[in-house]
C-alpha cells in the first residue's frame, strides 16, 4: 500500500516510529512534516532553540488561520502530485486544518485516518472535528466514548504501544552501568504535576530522565532528582532496566487509558508500578506483569515491599516483556489500524466501564 503519512519526523517521534514499521510490513511510506525541522535534543542548548522554532512556527500559523489562510495547502498538494496512486493518508495529530484534510481527500481520493497519541488535555483547536475525516483512533477509550456518544464521530480505540526495533533490550547479563543505576527512575516531561508528585519521593534514590524542565519551575526536593537529559533507543532501555523500579505517574488528563511509557517500560523489561486506570488490566495483568497503584500511600507501601526483593520484580519484569513484545508493538497496532480502515476490524476492544452514580467507577 501506498501511504501518506502527515506528522514529526524526528527521534522517537510517533511519525518516525509509524514509517519505519510500515515499511517493514512492505508499504510505500511518502513523509510530510508539517512543522519546523528538528534535531536531536542532545543539550539543553539544543532543547531551547527547537523551543523557539516550534514558538515561531505555533504563532505564525496562528495568525494564518485566523486569517483564514492554510500556509501548507500548496506543499501537501506538491507532495501528493509527485507520488501519485496514494491510497492511505496516515496523520499522527492535529496537524490538518478541515480546508487542508479536505483537499487531501480531494486530490487522492482515498480515506483519510488520524491517529492521535495524546490525552484529551491536549486537543486543544481539535480541528479533526472540523475536518473530513473517515477514521479517527485515540489512545484514551474515554475519548472514544465520549466523542461516539456526544458527536457520532468516526471514532475507534487504538492504545499506544512501543517499537522493539527503537527500543533495543540489552543482553541478559550485561552488567548494569551504574551511570543509571537507581531505586526508582522515571523518563518523560518535567510538568508542574509530574514535579509535585516526585516531591514525594524525595527520600528515595530517584533518577528523572527528560528533557529540561521549564526555567520557570520550582524544582524543590526535586532538583537533584532531575538529570534534563533525553534519552531515546538503548539508552532509554539502559535508564529503564537500571532502576530497581520505573515509577510511571501518568498525566491526570489519562483518564481510562494509560500512556506510552506503560508499554516502553514492559518492553525494556524493567519492573513498573503505574497509576492505575480503569482500562490498564485489559492490557496488562496487575501484580504478575506490572504492578499499579491508586494513591500516594498505596505507592509507598508497595515500593518498601518491591525494593527488597529482587526476584520478585524480575519475575513481574520478564512477564510484562513478554506481554509487551506479543501484544503492543507497533507492528500489531498498525495492522489493526489498517485492518479497522479496511473493514475487517474494529480497533482495539474497548474496556467495560460503567459509571455508577454516587459509586465512582466500575468494570463490568
Amino acid at each position: 500500500m501506498k501511504i501518506l503519512l502527515v506528522g514529526r519526523f524526528y527521534e522517537e517521534g510517533l511519525a518516525t516510529l509509524i514509517k519505519h514499521e510500515l515499511e517493514l510490513l512492505g508499504h510505500q511510506v511518502i513523509g510530510f512534516d508539517p512543522g519546523p525541522k528538528l534535531h536531536a535534543f542532545g543539550s539543553r542548548a539544543a532543547y531551547y532553540v527547537h523551543r523557539v522554532k516550534s514558538i515561531a512556527h505555533g504563532a505564525i500559523g496562528t495568525v494564518a488561520l485566523a486569517l483564514g489562510h492554510s500556509g501548507q495547502i500548496g506543499a501537501l498538494r506538491r507532495t501528493i502530485e509527485a507520488s501519485p496512486g496514494l491510497e492511505l493518508t496516515l496523520v499522527c495529530h492535529d496537524f490538518l486544518t478541515p480546508a487542508e484534510a479536505a483537499e487531501v481527500k480531494r486530490l487522492t481520493r482515498a480515506p483519510l485516518v488520524l491517529w492521535y497519541p495524546d490525552h484529551i488535555a491536549a486537543f486543544q483547536r481539535h480541528m479533526f472535528l472540523n475536518g473530513p475525516y473517515d477514521f479517527l483512533f485515540f489512545k484514551d477509550p474515554y475519548i472514544v466514548d465520549i466523542l461516539r456518544r456526544n458527536v457520532a464521530a468516526p471514532v475507534y480505540y487504538l492504545p499506544e504501544c512501543f517499537s522493539p526495533t527503537a527500543l533495543p533490550v540489552p543482553e541478559d547479563g550485561e552488567p548494569i552501568d551504574k551511570r543509571y543505576q537507581a531505586d526508582i527512575a522515571t523518563a518523560g516531561s518535567m510538568y508542574a504535576y509530574r514535579i509535585a508528585f516526585f516531591r514525594n519521593l524525595a527520600g528515595y534514590d530517584v533518577k528523572l530522565w527528560g528533557l529540561p524542565p521549564p526555567l520557570w519551575m520550582n524544582l524543590g526536593p526535586v532538583a537533584p532528582m532531575v538529570l534534563s537529559r533525553f534519552v531515546a533507543g538503548q539508552e532509554k532501555a539502559k535508564a529503564f532496566r537500571g532502576a530497581k523500579i520505573v515509577v510511571n505517574n501518568t498525566h491526570p488528563a489519562e483518564i481510562w487509558g494509560t500512556n506510552v511509557r506503560t508499554f516502553e517500560a514492559c518492553g525494556a523489561g524493567a519492573f513498573q508500578m503505574v497509576d492505575w486506570r480503569p482500562g490498564l488490566s485489559q492490557l496488562f495483568e496487575p501484580d504478575r506483569e506490572l504492578v499499579t497503584f491508586g494513591s500516594l500511600r498505596d505507592l509507598k507501601e508497595k515500593i518498601e515491599y518491591y525494593l527488597p526483593r529482587p526476584d520478585e520484580r524480575r519475575a513481574i519484569a520478564a512477564a510484562g516483556r513478554v506481554r509487551a513484545l506479543r501484544d503492543h508493538t507497533y507492528e500489531e497496532r498498525l495492522k489493526l489500524l489498517l485492518d479497522t480502515v479496511a473493514g475487517v476490524r474494529t480497533g482495539y476492544p474497548e474496556p467495560r466501564v460503567a459509571l455508577a452514580k454516587g459509586e465512582g467507577i466500575a468494570i463490568g
